[in-house]
């Protein structure tokens, strides 16, 4: 009875072995290697591995193709996973994972880190935040609303984030995620985080992250974003947005990297050799934590002029910005509805009905 379960047991392992493996196409681009899909227990310990996941085919019969970068470590640990650029105008965070992915010393390294420096090449090359569709008349889809995707489902969309779901996100077994993101274009932020803090370590996530404003929320797989399913499945996750699209930041991506390594050093996947090794001593007394956030759309369209700055405190009923129509004739006046923060603002003055005119965190 003991061999006939032990042989059951095999069985069973070297199915699963079977079924989770790393797969090469066989075929280069620019030198680095194509895979369908990314199973990490199968890559070489002590390696940085970079590659391109081959997507869906686009209308003229080519596949997209996801960079991908898995750094593992001499040893076993536990497994992060950094994710950038699922919008195309997101750009910040592609530098920041770029950075810190090449500069791990996988000698040192207990675990596994994998970073996907720009998820949305699609909106990328198109110019676009969001997805671009080329059937009929085409469409523009959010990718980070969408997930876990559906590789069955005959939509380019659906078949685009299942692929990163299933062959590169869901299928190895994360303790920890980050989605790089930023405002989206026509808009400013400052860094902040948007988090379900009763999901196990994300508070700790959240207290180092050195963000200006961290929004606490409810995880709701259904919204189709990627930190939502991850923290669905049990995986540590938040969204961190850094800053404004479609610029390099200098100094929004040196916060990004420094979390990500304050963030590498807490989850013991590499401390040796790192300034970062002593997180628990980090502190960020600036950071306002709040579940409330005002938004404040155009009811109709024209220019607008803002007055106040990301982050400036504003009181109660304070003027955040005024709307004028053609002829300089004030339209709408925005007040705050409560004291806070300013997280987030129009940049373009441009508005129409239901743009984004400002976002206030609420104090407590």
């Amino acid at each position: 009875m003991v061999k006939v379960s032990a042989l059951f047991n095999s069985i069973l392992l070297l199915a699963a072995s079977v079924a989770s493996k790393t797969v090469f196409t066989g075929e280069t681009i620019d030198g680095f290697r194509v895979a369908t899909e990314i199973d990490v227990a199968d890559l070489p310990s002590n390696s940085l591995t970079k590659v391109f996941v081959r997507m869906p085919k686009n209308q003229i019969g080519q596949n997209w193709h996801v960079p991908v970068m898995i750094a593992k470590g001499a040893e076993d640990g536990k497994r992060l996973f950094l994710n950038s650029g699922i919008h195309g105008d997101g750009l910040n965070g592609i530098r920041v994972v770029q950075k810190v992915m090449n500069d791990l010393d996988t000698s040192k390294m207990k675990g596994v880190v994998v970073g996907i420096p720009g998820a949305n090449v699609n909106g990328m090359l198109n110019n676009k935040r969001r997805f671009v569709s080329m059937s009929g008349s085409g469409s523009l889809t959010d990718l980070n609303q969408y997930f876990p995707g559906d590789v069955e489902e005959l939509d380019d969309v659906y078949q685009f984030v299942g692929i990163l779901w299933n062959n590169v996100i869901s299928n190895n077994n994360f303790t920890a995620a980050v989605d790089f993101q930023t405002q989206a274009t026509g808009n400013a932020a400052c860094l902040n985080v948007n988090a379900d803090v009763s999901v196990n370590y994300v508070k700790r996530m959240v207290d180092i992250s050195g963000a200006d404003v961290v929004v606490t929320k409810s995880t709701d797989a259904d919204t189709g974003a990627l930190d939502d399913n991850l923290a669905a499945k049990g995986v540590a996750a938040f969204t961190y947005v850094l800053a404004n699209p479609r610029v390099f930041d200098n100094e929004a991506i040196q916060r990004g990297y420094e979390f990500s390594q304050r963030l590498i050093a807490d989850l013991a996947i590499q401390t040796s050799g790192s300034r970062y090794s002593s997180p628990a001593n980090y502190v960020n007394s600036n950071t306002l934590v709040t579940d409330t956030v005002d938004t404040f759309y155009a009811n109709s369209g024209g220019f607008v002029e803002t007055h106040v700055e990301l982050l400036d405190s504003v009181k109660k009923d304070q003027v955040l910005a005024t709307m004028y129509d053609p002829h300089g004739d004030v339209v709408e006046v925005f007040k705050a509805s409560n004291a806070g923060k300013v997280m987030e603002l129009l940049s373009d003055p441009l508005r129409e009905p239901g743009a984004l005119i400002a976002s206030v965190a609420v104090s407590a």
